[in-house]
């Protein structure tokens, strides 16, 4: 906690007053539609494998990120600019990240690249956020995210035994595990086991899809 609370301090110092325009379920609803465009893009350049896909998917998760990161910057409440979950997902999304990178420059291999390591960045971000919000009192919430956490770790262990099984829509499946959780706690008040109901129907609607692809 010293750790981060040196870093929330320093990010404090450095980053502009917020405008406090983008209220936390905004934010989230932000953050799935970068999300959905994002892993969406990404799923129809590797269907259609255009030259340097890749790469071009690469800029436009540049452009994304860039634009979430200005809005949250400059609009988001210090609640959310600041806190432990951010500097979470700031982390496991940045090691993602740096694979990804390395993928790139052909250090990494291509799968666990450009798709485990943001399935795990997946499962990571949603139980850290989930135990923060639990440790917080919003229970509800919390197991939301927990539970999101445990269907993604399940999609990782599908991808990690038998990734033919989920290759054909391996981004739309990142999709799904990008926005749904974020879009269920912005815009319902279900229960933990119903968001993680929610979020494996859509799963296997989009593995069954998958499956019926040439």
């Amino acid at each position: 906690m010293a750790v981060t609370g040196g870093l929330r301090g320093v990010l404090r110092r450095v980053a502009p007053a917020t405008s406090g325009r983008l209220e936390e379920s905004g934010f989230l609803l932000v953050g799935a539609t970068a999300g959905l465009l994002g892993w969406g893009g990404t799923q129809a350049l590797s269907w259609t494998d255009v030259p340097n896909s890749a790469m071009l998917a690469t800029v436009l998760w540049g452009v994304l990120v860039a634009g979430f990161t200005g809005l949250t910057v400059l609009h988001a409440p210090d609640a959310v600019r600041f806190s432990d979950a951010m500097l979470g997902w700031g982390a496991v999304n940045g090691t993602a990240m740096a694979l990804t990178l390395g993928g790139l420059a052909g250090l990494v291999p291509a799968r666990p690249a450009f798709w485990t390591a943001w399935v795990g960045a997946a499962a990571l971000g949603y139980c850290l956020t989930g135990g923060l919000l639990v440790r917080a009192g919003a229970r509800g919430r919390g197991r939301g995210y927990l539970a999101a956490g445990g269907v993604a770790l399940a999609v990782l262990a599908l991808g990690t035994v038998a990734f033919d099984a989920v290759a054909p829509v391996a981004f739309l499946l990142l999709a799904a595990l990008h926005a749904v959780p974020l879009v269920l706690d912005a815009k319902t008040d279900l229960s933990a086991v119903a968001r993680g109901v929610v979020l494996v129907t859509v799963v296997g609607t989009v593995l069954a899809v998958g499956s019926g692809l040439p």
